[in-house]
């Protein structure tokens, strides 16, 4: 044995690079974003956005996301659909002027009921999920006030002109967490 393998069988903290995983959670929820992920795509994305975080004092979070991930799952689904309407040449990436013109008529991917894939504005979805499932979409917290957080997140703060379905999750992920924190205080 060399050192160097030694070392790592010995260190309990070791875990696996979870890259590969998260790609293919983004493929998942891009193709069909209300689909369940596999348990290893799931445990990917919690440690990638875990991983964007400093376990320091001054974090208020540190490494624990409990109600942050609950509170993002729930809205996750919408805003990758939102982004899917966003992205009409399906490259995963959208540019600040196709975000701004969603802003101007918002719409969601949405299947129909003959399977088809077509878009809907945010009242059609609302009215079409279930009781259980209200979101509150077209609310005044809802997935139009996100996903502007997220573009002013993303393009005016990190002065970008594109963004990607990782960074529509980052960027979410991270209001999410600040949301909360805010309510903490």
């Amino acid at each position: 044995l060399t050192k160097s393998s030694c070392s790592r069988r010995m260190d309990k903290t070791y875990k696996p690079v979870m890259t590969a995983e998260f790609e293919k959670a983004l493929v998942t929820l891009r193709t069909c974003p209300f689909s369940k992920l596999t348990q290893k795509q799931a445990e990917a994305v919690i440690a990638v956005l875990a991983s964007r975080e400093d376990a320091d004092q001054g974090n208020p979070h540190g490494w624990s996301f409990a109600e942050e991930m609950d509170a993002l799952t729930r809205i996750l689904p919408f805003m990758v659909t939102a982004f899917n309407s966003i992205d009409r040449n399906a490259d995963e990436v959208i540019s600040k002027p196709e975000f701004d013109e969603w802003f101007q008529n918002p719409r969601l991917e949405h299947k129909t009921e003959e399977g088809r894939w077509g878009s809907a504005n945010l009242v059609e979805v609302e009215t079409s999920l279930p009781g259980h499932c209200k979101r509150g979409l077209d609310g005044p917290d809802g997935l139009l006030c996100l996903m502007g957080q997220v573009q002013r997140l993303h393009f005016d703060g990190g002065l970008r002109d594109t963004m990607s379905l990782r960074d529509l999750i980052h960027s979410s992920m991270k209001i999410v967490a600040t949301a909360s924190s805010d309510v903490k205080e």
